[in-house]
């Protein structure tokens, strides 16, 4: 104790005062935001001062550029996961994948010498393989993301599925998704450009960039888009009852704002985060391939599910050499398992623009400066 003090001497009341409202304020979140919530200030200083309150809370308890980091390593290895699987696929059942596109040719659908489909087998899976490795491992990504999306493009028309409309709609929000990365990468790329020593960074807008981006947008509610027509068609075909059908009504509103948000560049991250989670809890109820199980030479079904909206013009009996049931459900686990990889690539596309953000021809980032820290940095947190 220093001179003059006594036992049991207290401090001043301002000082305890102050002390008590910092405890406060420090245990109770509530009385933090109504002290930064102050009739003094304008309706703009209080929506930024929570908003810093909020951000200081979140880096004090989260890493933000590690989770930054670690959400697109994700949104890539999704969106390559249609890609793997399906090089994967031709490697492990090459004959029958084979006999498919023999079978296709002969209906009048390929253009190709049926003794040399085998090359058209071995070509899809090296260009999947490669590009989407090379996406993965960032190593030539301009030119990797280029080859998926030619075979993407070529994919409906090599197993005429021209006509499904599920598959091409997928395929189109993939392709959306390649396109928002496709247009980070060159993005990317002009800010190395730019980072010379000679001068500060100058970049004139990367309009070509934006553009792509605008048009990742448009083409990955495509599959969005298919939906609320079947499902608006299944409506007033009467297929459903009143209170069900107003609910998906609503349902499909919804759907609708959330699309012309995506598209228009409103709120466009928090939009697709929102789908894309809701598109990956649906993909586990809607595709469960692991429900088909191989007994010996044949396949069976747990629950006896329905198909799914595949029309191959292919003999199913030829698939497999056995009887028509069996290589029937073969056909549907075989299928079932692409639109799942291929559900979880159109979840990656979404994660991609909760990711990179919709561009400048938005309304969210209508002159959003370029951060080359933010493209570039790969070292450790």
């Amino acid at each position: 104790r220093g001179p003059g003090t006594r036992r049991g001497s207290r401090a001043p009341a301002g000082d305890h005062s102050a002390s008590m409202e910092d405890v406060i304020l420090s245990l109770d979140p509530r009385a933090r935001m109504e002290r930064l919530v102050d009739g003094s200030k304008t309706a703009g200083q209080v929506v930024d001062g929570v908003t810093e309150a909020v951000i200081q809370s979140l880096s004090e308890h989260i890493n933000l550029t590690r989770a930054h980091r670690r959400l697109q390593a994700l949104a890539r290895v999704l969106i390559c996961a249609t890609f793997l699987e399906d090089a994967l696929r031709m490697v492990m059942s090459f004959r029958m994948q084979v006999t498919t596109i023999i079978t296709i040719a002969r209906a009048g659908y390929l253009p190709i010498p049926p003794k040399e489909c085998w090359l058209v087998v071995v070509l899809s899976a090296v260009v999947q393989a490669l590009g989407a490795g090379a996406v993965l491992l960032e190593r030539r990504e301009l030119a990797g993301c280029v080859s998926l999306i030619c075979w993407c493009c070529v994919h409906p028309f090599l197993y005429a599925q021209m006509r499904n409309g599920e598959f091409v709609s997928e395929t189109l929000s993939v392709i959306g998704g390649l396109c928002i990365l496709l247009s980070h990468l060159k993005e990317m790329r002009a800010v190395r450009r730019e980072l010379l020593p000679t001068g500060p960074l100058q970049l004139p807008g990367a309009p070509a960039s934006d553009r792509l981006c605008q048009l990742g947008r448009v083409l990955l509610c495509s599959y969005f888009v298919f939906y609320f027509c079947a499902k608006m068609a299944s409506i007033f075909a009467g297929e459903h009852r009143f209170h069900a059908a107003l609910v998906e009504l609503v349902l499909m509103m919804l759907l609708v704002y959330m699309c012309a948000a995506i598209v228009v560049g409103s709120r466009s991250r928090r939009v697709a985060l929102g789908l894309a989670v809701v598109m990956c809890v649906s993909n586990f109820v809607f595709h469960p391939f692991w429900y088909f199980w191989a007994v010996g030479s044949a396949y069976v079904s747990l629950d006896n599910m329905k198909a799914v909206a595949t029309r191959l013009p292919v003999d199913m009996s030829v698939l497999s050499g056995a009887d028509g049931s069996t290589s029937a459900l073969l056909a549907i686990a075989d299928h079932e398992r692409y639109f799942f990889f291929q559900r979880l690539s159109t979840v990656g596309a979404l994660v991609l623009l909760a990711v990179y953000g919709p561009g400048r021809h938005s309304l969210d980032e209508p002159s959003a400066p370029a951060m080359p820290e933010r493209h570039m940095a790969k070292g450790r947190d």
